[in-house]
Parts: C-alpha cells; structure tokens; sequence
C-alpha cells in the first residue's frame, strides 16, 4: 500500500486528473493506471474513485493497494469503504507481532457474504493490511470469534498463522473468554446460571433458540456435539448473568454476563427464554413501552472484558473494551441512583469488581 498527498508542486495545472498525475508519478503507463483504478485499488481520501478523470486537489491524500493482495471493495457492492465512516472508528486496545484486540462499533458487520452489500471489519482489516498467508497461500484475516453487528466490545484478531490456530484452541478450551455488559428491559429475579441446547429456530430462521431435549447427559454428551443422542446443528450452551445496578424507574437492569460458551446470540436467547430482552433487540422479543423506553438505535449489548493466553508467552491476559458513547451515555442518564453499593458507575465497572461479582454463583 502506498499513500501520496497531493503538495502545491503536484498541480501542473488547475484541473490535473488523477490517471494522468499517478501515471506521471508512478512512471506506469495510463492504461495500467486506468485498470488499478477500474479494479478499484486507487483510493482518494479514504474513498475508492473509480474515475480516471477525477479532479485532484491540494492535500488529496492518494492510497495506491496491491493488486496481488489487496482489494478493499468486491464489484458487487453497493456501498464504497470509507475510513472515514462512523463504523469504521475502530479503536485499538492492544497490539504486539501476534495479537490485536480491538473496540468493535456497532453497525458493523464482520465478514463479507454475498448477502452483505456494506463494507465490513474484513474490509478494515485488509485496507490496514491485518492479513497473513497459511501455508497452502489462502489469505486470512485472523478473526478468531464474532460479535453480531450491532454487538460492540472487545474482539481478538490474531496476526499470524500460529497465534490463529492457538487462540482458536483456547476458544474451544474456553481458555479464552468473554464477560459482557447488557442493559434489558425487566430486572432479573436472580443472580443466576442458565444452561440449555439451542438451534435454529424452527419459526424464524433468522433467529436461534432454546431447544428442548431430554436431560441430564453426561459431560462427554454435553462437550461432544457429535454424539448421537444430540441431533444435528443441537449445541450446549452456558451463561451465567450477575445483576448490577437498576434504573432509576425500576424498570430496567444493567446486568453482567459471562460466557461459557459461545454460540450465536447466546445471551440474547437465554434472555428471551427468561422473558427478558436487551433494549433494542426485536428479534428476540424487546417491545418499547412507557417504563423501558422507545430504543430502537442498536442492541445495547456490549463484550466489555476478554481473557486470553498469549499465542506466544502462554501469559494470561486481560483487556477492558471502553464502553461506547451511545451506551455509556443512556447508562448515566437512567442510572444515577444505584450503584449496587459504590460510589458512582465508574467503581461499580472496575474489571476486578465485575469479575468478583460472579463469585455469588460459584
């Protein structure tokens, strides 16, 4: 990737095109120019142009990609990648050589589909050159785990082929894990674990939800979802959910959930099987009302603490995903009065004082 910012000397006349200054300042000739642009490799400010003829100006910043490696657009989307975009201020929590963990916005979606017409994480992630080659030469981009696009909060992306394969591992050996933040609609009777199977909804295909089947099974039948008594696409699932403060009107919970496992929209179907919902989930049943308010601007769900082992040192860390604009500012305006016996929000969301308040459950 090479960037270019269009300087004073650049501007041989007023109305120089962008084909006819990279050709001159890439010594390439204007058909190879016009085919980088056309296969949409050429960036100005942040934006694919796709205009050969397209005025410069002073202090455009030009972004040339590798057409090896690098395409920040597939032809049959709509919607151009823009760096600039709200969704695309992603913030970094930690980098080294193996690892980065990042502070995912809402309203973005992780990987590309041919039913996705938006630029996603996968877009950022080659636009900043976050890829490695396994050894049979495929791209990756080291997404490890998910969050769901209106989901925000921490997110590990590994950097090389060995830190993919060893954070992947701790996934499955839940070595590495989540706690997450989440504000629903009707207060919990109880701190309390829930455990149950779940698959695809059979009424809404969009949807998961708790599957009912016959227990107890042993360990082995609950980790090994091959085994024949559980039907295919059937998976366990565990979480356990702390209450933390409640809203001024009474009528919503800031709740704490920490998951053993990992399945799509886990806490979002063991709310609903509660009868409870996350503000702005209605897909899993969240209904506005007079006492929980009309919030319809996201899920307000939020993956605030990751654990992991480092791919490398094997060293146990911690990464604290800073709770979002949107939703920190709905938590201190409907959440001034209880603290759940500290001081103020800040205390009650330390990353000790979080993981401390599951002990209630052990």
């Amino acid at each position: 990737m090479q960037n270019l910012i269009i300087t004073e000397n650049d501007l041989t006349n007023s109305k120089m095109r962008l084909d006819s200054y990279l050709s001159l300042k890439l010594q390439s000739s204007k058909n190879q120019i016009q085919n980088l642009i056309k296969n949409h490799f050429v960036l100005v400010n942040g934006k694919i142009c796709n205009k050969n003829g397209y005025t410069i100006g002073l202090n455009d910043t030009i972004t040339i990609l590798s057409p090896t490696t690098e395409s920040v657009e597939s032809a049959d989307k709509n919607t151009a990648f823009c760096v600039d975009d709200e969704k695309f201020a992603i913030s970094i929590i930690y980098e080294d050589e193996d690892i980065l963990i990042i502070n995912k916005p809402p309203h973005l979606v992780i990987h590309e589909a041919p039913s996705v017409k938006e630029s996603t994480l996968v877009d950022w992630l080659k636009f900043h050159s976050y890829r490695f080659h396994t050894l049979s030469g495929n791209e990756r981009y080291g997404i490890v785990h998910r969050l769901d696009k209106q989901t925000s909060g921490a997110l590990a992306i590994a950097k090389t082929p060995l830190a993919y394969q060893n954070l992947s591992h701790t996934l499955k050996t839940r070595e590495m894990g989540r706690y997450y933040l989440a504000i629903i609609d009707t207060p919990l009777k109880n701190h309390q674990d829930i455990e149950c199977f779940m698959g695809r909804s059979p009424h809404n295909r969009l949807k998961m939800s708790k599957i009912h089947i016959p227990m107890p099974f042993t360990e082995s039948d609950i980790t090994n979802t091959t085994h024949t008594h559980i039907p295919k696409g059937i998976r366990y699932s565990k979480s356990s959910m702390v209450k933390l403060a409640t809203s001024d009107n009474g009528a919503l919970e800031l709740i704490a959930v920490k998951l053993h496992t990992g399945r799509t929209h886990q806490i979002r179907v063991h709310l609903e099987s509660l009868s409870r919902h996350i503000l702005g989930d209605t897909l899993y049943g969240y209904k506005p009302s007079a006492k929980t308010f009309f919030y319809q601007n996201r899920i307000l769900l939020h993956a605030y603490i990751l654990y992991l082992n480092h791919p490398k040192t094997s060293q146990k860390m911690f990464f604290k995903a800073p709770i979002l604009t949107d939703m920190l500012e709905f938590i201190q305006t409907h959440f001034t009065k209880d603290f759940n016996g500290c001081k103020d929000i800040t205390e009650m969301l330390e990353t000790d004082r979080i993981m401390r308040s599951f002990d209630v459950l052990s």
